[in-house]
C-alpha cells in the first residue's frame, strides 16, 4: 500500500511540475515578444520626435503608398524596418498627417505597429 501511495504522489508531482514548467516557458517567450514590441514602439516614437525637431517645411512628404523615409535598425538582435508616411494638407490645409510604421519578424510571423500624428507649422 505504501508503494502505491508513493507512486501516486510521484505521478501527481510530475504532472504539477510539467504544468509549471510549461508556464515558465510561455512566460519567457512572452517576455521576449514584449521586448520586441516595446522596441518597435520606441523606434516609432523616436522617428516622430526626429520629425518634430525638423522645420515644418523640411518634413518630407509622400503619397499614402510610398514612404517619405525608410530606415532599417537593429536592436537586441532584432531587425526593424521603419517607414514614415507624410501627407501634406491632411486633414486640412496647412497640416501634415504623419504615420510611422515599424515592422519586424517574429517566430509567429511579421508584426507591425503604427503611430499617427498631425503636425502644423508654428507661425510667430
Amino acid at each position: 500500500m505504501t508503494l502505491m501511495e508513493s507512486l501516486f504522489a510521484l505521478v501527481l508531482f510530475g504532472l504539477a511540475a510539467g504544468a509549471i514548467g510549461n508556464l515558465f516557458v510561455r512566460q519567457i517567450r512572452m517576455q521576449g515578444w514584449n521586448v520586441d514590441r516595446t522596441n518597435a514602439i520606441a523606434l516609432a516614437e523616436a522617428e516622430l520626435e526626429d520629425l518634430r525637431a525638423m522645420d515644418y517645411a523640411l518634413i518630407p512628404t509622400a503619397s499614402s503608398s510610398t514612404p517619405a523615409r525608410t530606415a532599417t535598425k537593429t536592436l537586441g538582435g532584432m531587425t526593424y524596418t521603419v517607414n514614415t508616411y507624410s501627407l501634406i494638407d491632411t486633414p486640412v490645409s496647412g497640416m501634415k498627417q504623419i504615420t510611422v510604421t515599424v515592422s519586424f519578424k517574429e517566430p509567429t510571423g511579421t508584426q507591425s505597429y503604427s503611430l499617427n500624428a498631425i503636425y502644423t507649422a508654428i507661425k510667430r
